[in-house]
């Protein structure tokens, strides 16, 4: 399963979304996604990809428009955290 993949099923199971209704370019906006709500997905992303969300990146959580953009975010957050190992959350 890809990045895309766990991120639409993080979504699906938040906010009631059928599937079909999900593509890369769904905007978050269009699934009512508001500021409590990121901070739900961002709790889930950190449980689903073992990572964890710097408070610094906190603020840009609000320029994730697009579902494509949450996937963007994941993924570099992921190999950032892989190369930094002081960036690896705590067992």
């Amino acid at each position: 399963m890809n990045t895309y993949d766990r991120v639409a099923r993080i979504l699906k199971d938040n906010f009631d979304v059928a599937e079909g209704a999900l593509t890369p370019q769904t905007q978050l906006s269009a699934l009512a996604v508001d500021s409590l709500g990121m901070i739900e997905i961002l709790f889930a992303v950190e449980d689903e990809f073992k990572v964890t969300v710097p408070r610094e990146d906190r603020p840009r959580m609000a320029l994730l428009a697009t579902i494509d953009d949450l996937v963007g975010y994941v993924d570099a957050l992921m190999s950032q955290q892989r190369t930094d190992p002081q960036a690896q959350p705590s067992p």
